[in-house]
């Protein structure tokens, strides 16, 4: 293997401190070292361009490819999860409901979609 290999690359770069360290967690289970750069700037959005602010995160280029993979899984699991996660009105009575709702709040009918 060449030092190429083992030279730090950039994944990817997100706003927020929690979803960077999420990521990175997910990084880590697979065995892939992370570097996260720009921390100490999130606390700064609105004072500084948010892309500036931007928490980026480094793996090494040997492990790119398996990172990348990781990165677009949770990505799709994300968009998956936030589809999920919206009100809905009852069937029956008409009401709306928070996403956190598996029956009806106003009549305790059953959200079809938690069957």
């Amino acid at each position: 293997m060449s030092e190429q290999s083992f030279h730090w690359v950039q994944l990817c770069a997100i706003s927020g401190f929690v979803e960077a360290h999420l990521l990175k967690g997910q990084l880590e289970q697979a065995n892939i070292q992370v570097r996260l750069q720009g921390e100490h700037l999130s606390g700064a959005i609105g004072e500084i361009p948010a892309e500036q602010a931007a928490i980026k995160l480094f793996v090494y280029a040997i492990k790119l490819p398996e990172a990348q993979e990781i990165l677009v899984n949770y990505n799709k699991s994300r968009h998956h999860s936030a589809a999920e996660l919206s009100d809905w009105l009852c069937n029956h009575c008409a009401e709306l409901n928070g996403p956190a709702f598996e029956y009806c709040w106003q009549c305790g009918n059953k959200h079809e979609q938690s069957k």
